[in-house]
């Protein structure tokens, strides 16, 4: 599984905040509840883009 580094930290190699580690996620749990990582956000899951609320031109201009 995959996590963000949110601090920091030395696991097997040194890892900055920002860089993206791979982990079982038992082995570190411990730095998740202390919020040193945090699950990686998987782009096929990320949130659809807003839907554009503006008004917009009528597709017929006859029609107001």
């Amino acid at each position: 599984m995959k996590f963000t580094v949110l601090r920091p930290h030395q696991g097997d190699k040194w890892y900055d905040e920002g860089d993206e580690r791979e982990a079982r996620e038992g082995d570190v749990a411990h730095l998740v509840d202390s919020g040193v990582l945090e699950k990686a956000k998987s782009e096929a899951k990320a949130e659809p883009a807003p839907k554009n609320k503006a008004v917009t031109a009528p597709k017929n201009k006859a029609a107001k």
